[in-house]
């Protein structure tokens, strides 16, 4: 027997959330809502439940109106999982600084399981991101939503956050901006204000690049 009052906030939370499109859920939820990243990574994965009190300023700090919303019932109420096996966008564990590169070359490696959520809508793969350089906006351990840039030598737009893979198989995920001269990049960290001081701006050239994904999306879903 289904508790209703336990599901309640998790089934509006999961339909405000239709409504709002992110890039980078937790950090934009903790900064519109007050709540801490860690506890809004908990919340989004489902280790902690959704207060009364979160679920009003997520929906206030969005202007999103649930009144509408269908009464939820025992009868009406279908759990919802972000995994879906066969459908959905293909999820790889692992480390896209450690391992990505073997899935970008073989086709043929089998997916994990499939992801069906908005968050990651579009995207070619979800693998996960390491490492504090993008602490901000990304953290250790987060699933990364990546979409393949084609065309990246002829035009993508600067300032976003993309997935970088050289030539000499060094992986990293930074902000792209325009470099020092025509042959160059600049690759802008995010980290937090106390490790600022050793992830600077930093130049790479063209030229030793192999890949670039647009970051579309990120989420601590697991």
């Amino acid at each position: 027997m289904i508790d209703i009052n336990t599901h309640t906030n998790k089934e509006r939370f999961e339909e405000a959330l239709k409504k709002v499109s992110f890039r980078f859920p937790v950090a934009e939820i903790s900064s519109k809502t007050g709540y801490g990243k860690s506890q809004v990574s908990k919340i989004l994965n489902g280790s902690i439940s959704i207060s009364d009190d979160f679920l009003n300023k997520f929906l206030k700090s969005f202007n999103i109106d649930l009144h509408n919303k269908e009464v939820l019932t025992e009868k009406n109420y279908k759990p919802k999982s972000i995994i879906n096996k066969n459908e959905g966008v293909p999820y790889y564990d692992v480390d896209f600084t450690a391992s990505f590169l073997v899935l970008e070359n073989n086709n043929q490696t089998t997916p994990d399981s499939y992801i069906s959520h908005p968050f990651f809508k579009g995207c070619d793969y979800v693998v996960r991101a390491s490492g504090q350089s993008m602490a901000k906006v990304i953290s250790h351990g987060d699933a990364i939503g990546l979409i393949k840039v084609d065309n990246w030598v002829d035009f993508f737009p600067f300032g976003e956050i993309y997935a970088i893979v050289t030539k000499d198989n060094f992986r990293m995920i930074k902000v792209i901006t325009k470099g020092d001269n025509d042959e160059t990049f600049t690759l802008i960290s995010k980290p937090t204000d106390s490790k600022k001081d050793e992830f600077p701006p930093q130049q790479i050239k063209k030229s030793s690049i192999l890949y670039i994904f647009k970051v579309q999306a990120s989420s601590h879903l697991f």
